[in-house]
């Protein structure tokens, strides 16, 4: 399964790391891509594994906040 969420405070390459290694560290996800400019954030990942909240709690774990969810 892939989503696009939409995250608002994200604002430089110190951020997409920090996005990245906190959503990487769930079992189930396959990859993560952070676009700061659009301020989205695509993860792939087995929904048998993990949820989409604990996606978003991991992103929010960071600091950062979700405004959306996109398809």
């Amino acid at each position: 399964m892939k989503e696009t969420l939409k995250v608002e405070g994200m604002t430089c390459s110190c951020c997409v790391g920090k996005v990245e290694k906190g959503i990487n560290q769930l079992d189930g996800v396959s990859s993560v891509e952070v676009d700061v400019d659009n301020k989205e954030v695509q993860v792939a990942f087995n929904d048998d594994t993990v949820t989409m909240e604990q996606i978003k709690g991991k992103i929010e774990e960071q600091g950062y906040q979700i405004v959306s969810n996109e398809k």
